[in-house]
C-alpha cells in the first residue's frame, strides 16, 4: 500500500505541469469601456481558465494602435472598432472579427456633450467649432459624421480633434474642445459639467457592433479551438453578467479606472458574441460612403469560422 501510495504521488505530482502545458497562452489588447466587460469578466472570474485559456489582459494605448499591435505581434487577439478591422483590410493587413461584444442602440448612455452656458443647442451650431472623438477616422469619429449629415450639416466644416475619453471632461471644462463623444462610463463624469446635443448612436440601425475582437486571419486560421474557447468564455461570461451586476461593475473599476460611484450609475450595455455578415457590411457601406476605404470587401470572408 504504501508503495502505490508513493507511486500515486509521483503521477499526480507529474500531471500538474503537464496540465499547466496544456493552457493556451493568449494575450487581449483591450479598450477600458463598458462594452468589452465580458473579457473583463472571463479574467477575473476564472471562465478563461476554464476553457483553457491563459489570457493576459493589457491595455491599449490608443485605439488608433490596435492593429499596430497585431503586425508587431504583442497581442494576438485586439478589440479595434469594426471600422478599423475594415480599414486594416483595405491597407493590405488580412484580418477577421473574432467576436462582438456590445451593440447599438443599447440602454448605455452615450451623446455630444458641449460645455454648460456655451449655448450651443444642436447639429447646425458645431460649424466651425472643434469636437472631440477618441481618435479620428474611426468608429465614433464616422459615427459623429454620419449623425452631423443626417442633421444637414456638412461634416467637413465640423474640426475634429483626438482626446482620450478620460480627458473628455477636463478638456470640455477647460474650453479647449467646443464638443465630445462621450460613451458610457465616461459619459457621467463629462454630464456633470455639459448636456447632450444629440446622441449618434440613436441613429444607428439595431444590433449595429460597437465592440468588437479581431485577429489576424492567419493567427484565426491556425487557431481554430482558441477562437472557439475565447467566445464559449465571453458567452459564459455574458451569463455571468446578468446575474452577478455587482461583480461585474467591480471589475468595470478594476479596468476602466473610473470612480465606482460613475460605474454604479453606468447603464450595462447589450452584450452578444457572435458578428453577422449584415453587421460588417453596415461598415463597409459607412466607410465607402465617407470615403474611408477604397476596396469592396466580402462581408462574410471578414468573420472567422
Amino acid at each position: 500500500m504504501r508503495a502505490l501510495a508513493r507511486w500515486l504521488i509521483v503521477i499526480t505530482g507529474l500531471a500538474l505541469p503537464i496540465a499547466a502545458h496544456a493552457m493556451e497562452k493568449l494575450t487581449l489588447l483591450y479598450a477600458p469601456t463598458t462594452g468589452l466587460m465580458p473579457s473583463y469578466i472571463a479574467k477575473d472570474e476564472g471562465i478563461f481558465e476554464k476553457h483553457g485559456l491563459d489570457v493576459d489582459l493589457l491595455l491599449l494605448p490608443n485605439i488608433g494602435s490596435a492593429m499596430s499591435a497585431l503586425v508587431g505581434g504583442t497581442a494576438q487577439i485586439v478589440t479595434p472598432s469594426a471600422l478599423a478591422v475594415i480599414q486594416a483590410n483595405d491597407g493590405g493587413l488580412d484580418t477577421v472579427f473574432v467576436a462582438s461584444s456590445a451593440m447599438s442602440p443599447s440602454a448605455s448612455h452615450t451623446g455630444v456633450f458641449v460645455k454648460n452656458g456655451s449655448n450651443l443647442h444642436r447639429a447646425q451650431d458645431l460649424v466651425g467649432r472643434r469636437v472631440g472623438v477618441p481618435s479620428l477616422n474611426t468608429l465614433i469619429h464616422a459615427m459623429t459624421r454620419r449623425w452631423l449629415k443626417e442633421q444637414g450639416v456638412d461634416y467637413s466644416q465640423v474640426n475634429f480633434a483626438e482626446v482620450g475619453f478620460q480627458q473628455m471632461a477636463d478638456v470640455l471644462s477647460a474650453g479647449m474642445l467646443d464638443a465630445v463623444y462621450a460613451i458610457e462610463p465616461y459619459y457621467n463624469r463629462v454630464a456633470e459639467i455639459g448636456y447632450t446635443i444629440g446622441d449618434p448612436d440613436a441613429t444607428l440601425p439595431k444590433r449595429t457592433l460597437t465592440s468588437v475582437y479581431a485577429a489576424t486571419r492567419q493567427w484565426a486560421e491556425a487557431n481554430p479551438g482558441t477562437i472557439k474557447a475565447f467566445r464559449q468564455s465571453l458567452t459564459e461570461a455574458i451569463d455571468f453578467i446578468a446575474h452577478n451586476e455587482a461583480a461585474a461593475r467591480a471589475s468595470l473599476v478594476k479596468y476602466t479606472k473610473q470612480r465606482p460611484d460613475i460605474i454604479a450609475s453606468a447603464t450595462l450595455p447589450v452584450l452578444e458574441v457572435y458578428v453577422e455578415p449584415r453587421q460588417v457590411q453596415f461598415f463597409i457601406d459607412l466607410a465607402r460612403d465617407q470615403g474611408l476605404i477604397r476596396s469592396n470587401p466580402d462581408a462574410a470572408h471578414m468573420i472567422a469560422p
